[in-house]
């Protein structure tokens, strides 16, 4: 079966030689998982932060079936500016 993957940030790197910027189509066998697309990959699960598999968040037991869409995320960068729980004045400290 073929699986569409989407990679952002260091995962993209894994991509298979000769991808469209950060997607490709995936080959793998019937009833994958989305760990074994991980695998399949090259790329370390401890890479891999969130998911998606046809735009609902899942994990790495999930299983594919044919056309899946499958985005692959890494851990987020970045905290709170001020000390504040309220996001709303930790952006209106950064004017």
């Amino acid at each position: 079966m073929k699986v569409n993957v989407t990679c952002f940030g260091v995962v993209r790197e894994y991509l298979p030689a000769g991808s469209a910027g950060n997607r490709a189509e995936v080959e793998l066998a019937e009833a994958a998982t989305v760990g074994d697309l991980v695998d399949r990959l090259g790329a370390p699960r401890r890479l891999v932060f969130s998911l998606l598999v046809d735009g609902t968040r899942a994990g790495m037991e999930a299983t594919l079936q044919d056309g899946s869409e499958v985005t692959l995320m890494p851990p987020f960068s970045g905290g709170q500016v001020g000390s504040s729980s309220n996001p709303r004045e930790n952006i209106d400290s950064m004017s």
